[in-house]
């Protein structure tokens, strides 16, 4: 990517851009112009040679160099970072869904450029600078200190997973058996996310209830069957104090929009009566001003008392236009009330909807960590059942087999040297399958295999 210094010599570079600050711009390109070749020898390491997969973070910055104005311009709308999608696309302003899948960052940068080109019609292709910036996940299970998953790297073996998973797995004692105080920890962890699970449950229904504009919570059977005076019934009081608090709310809220319309058509009335009268009171105003015109004009009343009723005449049609405006301006109110009262409904919904959303997510993801350490838990308070036929099993050989393609996948055994590709799951296991005493080794099931074996503790 340091191909950005190519355009023109140093001393003669300028930098400018229409859609940020030059000061930014010019970081950019000078950091590239100075970086070419750590930029080059990283990608040879590691860029160059991964091929996409989905769920990589890619960064885009793309430029233009300005032949005409000797300047470069940064495409600011389209620069950012993009996820590969499982499908093996990103999606890009103006180019669309463009596919990414087992591609290299090279030609991610081509392929955005021509593209480019061929859309705005450029006689010289923008130039793309394509750098992941985070790469899948690989997951490490089995006989490790820390299962979970990890961060792909190009190039990651498997004995460097094993490092980044905390190495071989350290048990509390010989035998293979956790302490009393694991499974306490793992005991207690359970029970805070069961309530966890009733607290969420409380709140789901109240969300549900704000919603749906009911009256009246329907909190599921588990914890309505809560004897009184529990923490589950303390959840639930809880939970219909805040329902009612922010019911009364919205209806004083909504009772004094309503007084505010009751009181703006009150003067809308009063305004249209006033402007009736005056209608009136113009009318009998015009027509005597036309009787003393007619007597002005055959010389029996002099020209001021004509000139005194214009005045009037004028002043009353100058007051029904005030009436007029006030009129319209109290019917501006009372629509903008109106338009209030509405939004506050919707406010209260559009909340109760985004709450009901996050509730939802945490409580599907405490499932998921409940359910987990149960297992852990009962791994914790299970022996291995043939501990005294193992010789030191903390030095025993590892076995280490990757699934790769998902569920569906196949697994394969494979060395520490064995390169990972993103998304595989490596499971580590002990080979213990040579290591048991003849009269246990008599005594089992010929048909198990040692995975099976292994497994079963």
């Amino acid at each position: 990517m340091a191909i950005m210094s190519s355009f023109c010599p140093p001393s003669r570079l300028r930098i400018a851009s229409r859609l940020t600050p030059p000061r930014t711009v010019l970081g950019l390109f000078l950091a590239l112009a100075l970086s070419g070749t750590a930029f080059i020898d990283r990608a040879a390491a590691g860029d160059e040679v991964y091929h996409i997969k989905p769920q990589t973070r890619m960064k885009v910055a793309i430029v233009e160099w300005v032949a005409s104005t000797g300047e470069y311009k940064e495409w600011t709308a389209l620069n950012g970072e993009y996820v590969v999608s499982q499908s093996g696309t990103i999606s890009i302003p103006m180019i669309g869904e463009m596919p990414v899948i087992d591609k290299t960052t090279t030609d991610v940068s081509r392929d955005i450029g021509e593209r480019l080109k061929t859309i705005t019609g450029l006689a010289t292709a923008p130039v793309a600078s394509v750098e992941v910036v985070k790469y899948p996940m690989i997951y490490v299970t089995g006989s490790v200190e820390k299962s979970g998953e990890l961060e792909f790297r190009p190039g990651v073996t498997v004995k460097q997973a094993m490092a980044m998973a905390g190495g071989r797995e350290r048990r509390t004692s010989q035998t293979g058996e956790s302490s009393d105080a694991t499974q306490i920890s793992y005991a207690g962890e359970i029970n805070r996310m069961e309530l966890q699970l009733k607290q969420l449950a409380a709140r789901r229904a109240r969300l549900m209830a704000e919603l749906n504009d009911q009256t009246t919570i329907d909190f599921p059977p588990e914890i309505t069957a809560a004897p009184d005076g529990s923490v589950i019934k303390q959840i639930m009081k809880r939970e219909t104090d805040v329902f009612k608090a922010r019911a009364d709310a919205l209806a004083q809220q909504l009772q004094a929009a309503a007084e505010l319309e009751t009181l703006l058509r009150n003067e809308i009335d009063i305004l249209d009566q006033k402007m009736t009268s005056q209608d009136e009171q113009v009318k009998i105003a015009q027509d005597e001003w036309d009787d003393i015109s007619k007597l002005v004009d055959t010389k029996i009343l002099t020209t001021s008392r004509k000139t005194s009723l214009e005045r009037v005449v004028a002043d009353m049609q100058s007051g029904k236009l005030d009436l007029v405006v006030a009129s319209m301006q109290a019917k501006q109110k009372l629509s903008e009330t109106e338009r209030d009262a509405q939004n506050l409904k919707s406010q209260r919904k559009t909340e109760a909807g985004q709450q009901l959303q996050a509730t939802e997510t945490e409580l599907e993801d405490t499932k998921l960590k409940r359910n987990t350490t149960l297992q852990l838990l009962q791994i914790a308070g299970a022996s291995l059942s043939r501990a005294q036929s193992l010789k030191a099993l903390d030095l025993q050989p590892l076995e280490y087999w990757i699934t790769r393609g998902g569920d569906a996948g196949t697994t394969t055994e494979v060395q520490e040297t064995t390169e990972l590709q993103p998304g595989d799951v490596l499971d580590v296991r002990y080979n213990v399958s040579n290591n048991l005493d003849g009269a246990v080794a008599s005594s089992a099931d010929p048909t198990q295999s040692p995975v099976d074996s292994t497994q079963s503790q």
